[in-house]
């Protein structure tokens, strides 16, 4: 009885006539498509993007408290920073933040373990247009980890 149903299936084409179905009923639905320089796909909620720098929205300082985890956290030891204390201050002041961007695998464990509250110092951003024409355009200083990294039209 088996292999009659083996053979039935064989010779009419079962499993075939079944994946011609299924594509048939995709086929009509259409496609979506960005205009990628003009347009920007949207990024889902929880997206890892390039490290951000951010502020404070009240007054504009520094939320990096130089505390130095994320650079002992980021498994690539892509990141360098040092700071300051100025005299009577109790926190510090951020000198230089280095990240090597060209190596980083985005895993987001340096964003993760950023102390600093209500606002964190160190974000996964939405940015994902991550292409350059050089290796130093790679590494990005504190300037371009608050401002973002300039984005750079393709010239033929």
């Amino acid at each position: 009885m088996v292999s009659f149903r083996r053979l039935v299936r064989s010779v009419f084409l079962v499993d075939l006539i079944k994946g011609l179905g299924l594509t048939l009923w995709y086929t009509p639905k259409p496609a979506f498509t960005f205009q990628y320089p003009k347009e920007r796909r949207p990024v889902a909620p929880r997206f890892r993007g390039v490290l951000r720098l951010q502020v404070d929205p009240a007054n504009g300082a520094q939320t990096c408290i130089v505390c130095d985890q994320c650079a002992k956290a980021c498994p690539d030891d892509l990141i360098s920073l040092g700071g300051h204390r100025e005299p009577g201050q109790k926190i510090k002041v951020l000198d230089y933040f280095d990240f090597n961007l060209s190596r980083c695998s985005f895993c987001g464990l340096c964003s993760e373990v950023c102390p600093t509250k209500p606002i964190k110092a160190l974000i996964m951003s939405e940015d994902y247009e991550l292409g350059s024409y050089s290796r130093e355009s790679q590494l990005l200083r504190i300037d371009e980890m608050y401002d973002g990294v300039p984005i750079e039209p393709y010239k033929r």
